[in-house]
Formats: C-alpha cells, structure tokens, sequence
C-alpha cells in the first residue's frame, strides 16, 4: 500500500512542480536575450518548448520560451538558468541527494538507493553525469578561489589552527596515481581522551577538507592555503598555526608558506612515521620481527616521545654497520632524524597536548580518498575522480560547505552532457 500511495504522490509532486514551474514562466515574461556567444539579440523559435525534469518529488514537464541566434546557431532558454536547473535534466534538489549519495557509495549502488528509495527508476550512466557536472563546478569555484590569495581571511573560530597534510594512492586512468590530501581545522580549547596513549587532546573542531591528483606539491599547496584562509589563517586573533605531516620533503619545504609574524608556527613529524623509520634500522640490524629488533626498539621509542631526539641520535650513534644493507639503513635514518630534529620535540608537544601522531590526516586519507576510489574494479579517469573527490571534501567538511555549495545554484554551471565522458565498463 505505501509504494502505491508513493507512486500517486510522485504523480502528484510531479504535476505540482511542472504547474509551479509554468507559472513562474509565465510572471517573468520573455524578454528576448542576447547570445551568450556572440553578444546578438536571439530570435524566437518557440514560445514553449517543453523541458523534460527529473525532480525529488516526481518527474515532470514545463514550457518556456526557446530562443536561438541567426549569426552563431546557438540555443538558449532562459528561464532554465533563471530556475537553477542548468543542462543536466535533474532538479536541484534531485541533484543534491544523487551528488551526496555517491559521494558515500559506488555509482551503481547509488542508482540502485535511489531507485528504492523514490520509487522509480534511476540509471547508473544519468546519475554519473550529474554527478561528475557538479564536481566540475565545484573544481572550477576552487580554481577560482586558490586565483584570488590576497582576499581576506575569515574570522576564526579559535586561537590555533592545525594543518595536515598527507599522500597516497589510487589507481587512475590504468595506473596508479598520487593523491595529495589536506585538512585544515581548529584546535581545541575542547580536549578529547586518547584511548590508545591515555592522553588527553585538544579536539580538532570544524575540520575542512581537500584532495587533488597531483604528482607536484605546488599544484597540491594553493588548495591547502585556501582552506587556511577560509578557517582564519592570517586573520589577527589567530595566536598559532600547528603543521602536521610525515618526513616527507615536499610536504615541509611548503609548510614555510604558513608563517605569520606574531603567530607561533609549529611544526611536528608524526610519531608513527619516526617510528617506522626506527623500526627499519632495527630489522636491517637485529633481524626483522626478532626479539632483539624489539628489544632495542622498545626503549628507544619510549625515549623518543619522553625526552625528544638526543636518545634516538645517541642510539644511532653507538651502532656499527657491518653489511652494505646496515650502512644504508643507518644512514638514511640519520639523514632523515637530523632534518626532521626540530619536529620531533615530543614532550613539548605532548605538554602542550597538542596531537604527535597524524591520525587524523591518515583517517582522511583513508576515508576521504581510498574508501571511495580503491573498491574492486574501480576505475578511474583523472577528472572522474577529482570532481568526485571535490564532493566528497564538502560532504566530508563542516556541513556549511556542502549547503553553502548548493545554495550557490551550481547546476546554472554545469557543461553541457555532451561535454561530460561516459562512464567506463566498471565506473566507480
């Protein structure tokens, strides 16, 4: 009984929205435009040409006056931009749901959630074009925003901002590309527990988010930095700015761009990462997985996070390389502790509970990018998978960012569907 009185009511909803559609037609009136090419007044060609919509509440038709350049050819209706449906065929609302439904799951699950759930039927190929539209704008509203650096910053919302930035992988027209992640957020003055260490924190509130396949650092940082400004990087009230990241080169000969006269700048080497380092020494010297390798590994970590790096140099110091394997392990791990000294001031950080370790960078990059684009069979295009990741950062970010996106009427930007590829054999 309910899927039939929700049948009635999509015919309802649908009849509703196409009347309401008309009748905001008909109080605007036509005005004959210019051509958006060629800047000459367009002719009439049909005072109402009928528009097929898919909507939230019911699929329908409205006609609206179709207008069409004599110099260039093109075609335009109006009242299409003036209503905020754009080229794709879908309701702004429609569009919304179907963007954050695969923002969560594969395109095919999507079609199939959304044709459960409204009661009629969705194809995997429509939802996939409006999605990846949507990425488009949102991409294109980046690239604008990372061209404008010198805007003002926003008010933030506490006195210290944390900085994060990771990589990994994912594979990406038929190999296995970059994908650098960010996250920009406020630190404390909340704490939260630490279960794992028995620390308490401070929390990091009102994260936001980026990700881009980009093999260059400087292709990745803009998108960092607009995040910073749009949390309250370089604003006044902001007191200290705490980066975040593994031993990475590229991501520390970047974090320099966020230092600010009279901010402290903080820059910690997540402890996970050094650990792995000296866990390598370890198994080229004392056999990989022994009792030996724990043993010495043991307290020199337990130094380590209590009385910072002069330990673990020491601990280096007194080993003596006898295989060529040893001299290299031995000597990368100098050379990386010794760049990376200065971030790894544990008990300072840990006594100003600011967080050592980068799990909340390698949760997003696990949440952000690789459970969405690393499921079996996933394949991506390059664009495919920015303008996904795109939306996913604003569903993933404080809730603002996804409605203030959608408040914005992206669907009046969205190319044409010719303009958009196919989905491949097995789409993500």
């Amino acid at each position: 009984m309910e899927q039939s009185v929700q049948f009635l009511l999509r015919l309802l909803g649908g009849a509703v929205m196409g009347t309401l559609a008309e009748a905001s037609v008909a109080r605007h009136g036509a005005t004959r435009p210019d051509c958006p090419r060629c800047g000459r007044t367009m002719r009439l060609v049909e005072q109402r040409r009928g528009r097929e919509m898919r909507g939230l509440v019911g699929d329908f038709v409205y006609g609206r006056p179709y207008y069409q350049c004599r110099a260039c050819g093109g075609g335009l209706a109006p009242d299409d931009e003036r209503l905020g449906v754009g080229s794709v065929g879908y309701t702004p609302a429609l569009s919304r749901v179907a963007a954050m439904t695969v923002t969560e799951v594969p395109f095919e699950r999507a079609a199939r959630n959304l044709s459960e759930t409204l009661g009629t039927t969705f194809a995997e190929a429509e939802i996939y074009r409006v999605v990846e539209a949507l990425g488009v704008v949102a991409e294109a509203e980046i690239q604008v925003d990372m061209a404008i650096p010198e805007a003002n910053p926003a008010t933030p919302t506490g006195d210290t901002l944390l900085i994060g930035v990771d990589g990994t992988t994912s594979f990406i027209d038929g190999d296995w590309h970059e994908v650098k992640v960010g996250v920009v957020g406020m630190l404390g003055p909340e704490l939260q527990h630490d279960a794992e260490t028995g620390r308490d924190l401070l929390k990091v509130s009102d994260p936001r988010y980026c990700a881009a396949v980009a093999t260059e650092a400087g292709e990745f940082f803009p998108r960092v930095a607009l995040l910073a400004r749009q949390a309250g990087f370089g604003h006044p009230e902001l007191r200290r700015v705490v980066c975040l990241g593994d031993g990475g080169r590229w991501i520390w000969n970047r974090m320099s761009v966020f230092r600010q006269d009279g901010v402290e700048h903080i820059e910690i080497l997540d402890y996970m990462h050094a650990s792995e380092h000296v866990w390598q020494v370890a198994d080229a010297f004392f056999g990989e997985g022994t009792l030996d390798a724990h043993a010495w590994v043991g307290p020199v970590l337990q130094d380590l996070l209590k009385q910072g790096p002069t330990p673990l140099m020491d601990a280096l110091g007194k080993l003596r390389p006898r295989s060529a394997r040893q001299k290299r392990e031995l000597q990368n791990a100098k050379d990386y502790f010794t760049a990376n000294r200065d971030r790894m001031r544990y008990p300072n950080f840990v006594a100003q509970q600011l967080p050592v370790g980068s799990g909340v960078v390698e949760a997003t990059c696990r949440t952000l990018v690789c459970q969405r684009t690393k499921g079996a069979g996933m394949r991506w295009t390059r664009a495919g998978a920015q303008a996904i990741l795109n939306l996913r950062c604003l569903h993933l970010s404080h809730p603002d960012r996804w409605r203030s996106f959608f408040a914005r009427h992206p669907l009046r930007r969205t190319p044409r569907l010719a303009e958009l590829r196919q989905p491949q054999t097995q789409a993500a």
